[in-house]
């Protein structure tokens, strides 16, 4: 019975530290998120503060450059948090 509840105890213990190493993995990993979406969120408004009068978009040399731009950003804010 004893060997029992050693092997349990020591079981616990690794199950513990094993928890504790995801949750800070995860902390982590949400502090990443979050950053990245603050980046998706400050380049979406700079684009918009870029073009808001229409001049990129209506130019022919560039105005193609700046729509793929808008295309990537578009795809970009799918990755936003909430």
């Amino acid at each position: 019975m004893e060997i029992i509840i050693g092997i349990l105890s020591a079981l616990l213990i690794v199950a513990g530290f094993a928890i504790r190493n995801l949750i800070r993995k995860n902390e982590i990993l949400e502090d990443f998120i979050s950053k990245q979406s603050d980046a998706i969120d400050y380049c979406d408004k700079r684009l918009g503060k870029i073009d808001n009068k229409g001049s990129f978009i209506a130019d022919d040399e560039i105005g193609w450059f700046f729509k793929e731009i808008k295309k990537i950003q578009e795809a970009l804010n799918e990755f936003r948090l909430q």
